[in-house]
């Protein structure tokens, strides 16, 4: 009876310093409040859908493409083929536009798949035109949703720090020079900076563009990070 005492508090003994070592070693749980997702964006030219199998095997969770041919606002070739192979490999989609004024071009350019867009974002970028209410409320006509792409450096010069857009879901841009091998997903890292009605605790950013030109399995891409709850 002693024996079997023993043996029966050896085997507890021996369970609780497992879980112990368990909760030391399992990384931390993602916050469920603001979960974030990996998230990539190129105008690459990818013509290997296992490409984007790997990619969703990485954990990458939304593929953001260039939807015109570069310079206009002509539906690029590979647009619908494209976006075809990320949704056959798991991976959500949204559309841009290097000009805003394309926004139109960029949603017609996506075709069958436009009604599985989670958004087009215009781009406010230092260089280009600036953004207007009359391109954000043609967007949401098509049924799709708007977010503005821009920076803390591109938005005041382009746009003279207007706060008249501040309803409209922002894709923020805070690159730095990340190891890939180490990148988490974070939508909230770096830090994100006010600035045009944005990045307050009640217009915080949906989504946050970390690292250009990543060599992923041998395309270049851009890295982000979204916030999951944002994503249908």
């Amino acid at each position: 009876m002693t024996s079997t005492k023993t043996t029966a508090r050896s085997a507890v003994a021996l369970m609780t310093a497992l879980l112990i070592l368990l909760s030391l070693v399992s990384p931390p749980a993602a916050n469920a409040a603001d979960p974030s997702v990996k998230v990539l964006d190129t105008a690459s030219t990818i013509t290997d859908p296992a490409w984007f199998s790997r990619a969703y095997r990485a954990g990458f969770r939304l593929y953001i493409m260039h939807s015109t041919a570069w310079g206009t606002c002509d539906p690029w070739s590979r647009t619908q083929t494209q976006l075809k192979m990320a949704l056959d490999a798991g991976l959500k989609i949204a559309v841009y536009t290097r000009d805003p004024n394309c926004w139109q071009g960029g949603i017609n350019a996506a075709g069958p798949y436009a009604s599985q867009l989670q958004f087009f974002a215009p781009d406010a970028e230092t260089g280009g035109p600036q953004v207007t209410r009359a391109m954000v409320d043609g967007v949401k006509a098509t049924g799709v949703r708007p977010v503005i792409y821009s920076g803390s450096g591109m938005w005041p010069q382009l746009m003279n720090n207007s706060t008249a857009f501040s309803d409209v879901p922002l894709w923020d841009t805070d690159t730095r020079n990340i190891n890939y091998n180490t990148w988490r997903a974070n939508y909230l890292s770096p830090a994100p900076v006010q600035y045009g009605g944005w990045n307050t605790p009640a217009t915080m950013r949906v989504g946050v563009q970390q690292k250009f030109n990543q060599n992923l399995n041998g395309v270049m891409v851009d890295l982000d990070s979204f916030n999951a709850t944002f994503l249908n």
